[in-house]
């Protein structure tokens, strides 16, 4: 089981789920209520067809779990190690923009942690990556601290735009798009596409 899949296994818990690893093809079946309403194959969630509009919901937590645990995962991997005092050993950085850095460390029985810190700020502790990935995207100026929206607000209007574009049956053409359109703009401003700021700094540092 890779950093990834462990993360899962342990996260689906807090959105009322269960899951079963198996390991021949490394994939992962998500139940809810007793219900299958995902597989998780290659780090993507795929929808089990069929299923009510409450579980496409709870279908819904899941894919962005998954991208989100995805990105940090990948990032830890192929992350610089770091040697600083009174930090745990095992930590790598992981996003580094400006003067804010941001790094993660693993453990098989607690998870992952995350420290952020820059210049001017001490080292900020979480254990929750969406909680940390909005303190370092302030620090390194990636966002206006007094304009951000926070996680669990620009969250809930992904899930309003997902639910009205799946379950309204009298939208246009035109508008399912636009709503599409709005629901991909959403993503990437939770996901704060903090990948692509690692590496177009790391351009810059060469």
């Amino acid at each position: 089981m890779n950093y990834f899949e462990n993360k899962i296994m342990r996260r689906v818990k807090e959105l009322d789920c269960s899951a079963v690893y198996r390991e021949q093809n490394d994939e992962i079946s998500v139940m809810y209520d007793g219900a299958k309403i995902a597989e998780i194959s290659y780090e993507t969630a795929e929808k089990i067809s069929g299923i009510t509009n409450e579980e496409s919901e709870k279908f819904l937590h899941i894919k962005r779990l998954c991208a989100n645990v995805s990105n940090y995962c990948a990032a830890y991997e192929n992350g610089e190690p770091i040697n600083i005092p009174n930090f745990s050993d095992g930590y790598r950085i992981i996003y580094r923009v400006g003067g804010a850095e941001m790094a993660a460390r693993f453990d098989r029985k607690s998870g992952f942690e995350f420290v952020v810190w820059s210049d001017e700020e001490y080292p900020d502790f979480f254990a929750n990556y969406d909680k940390a990935r909005e303190k370092f995207a302030v620090l390194s100026g990636l966002v206006d601290s007094e304009r951000v929206f926070g996680d669990e607000e620009l969250e809930a209007l992904y899930y309003c735009v997902y639910a009205v574009s799946e379950m309204c049956e009298t939208l246009t053409e035109d508008m399912v798009k636009l709503l599409n359109d709005l629901g991909k703009k959403l993503d990437i401003a939770i996901s704060k596409n903090l990948s692509a700021e690692r590496g177009e700094n790391s351009e810059n540092a060469v």
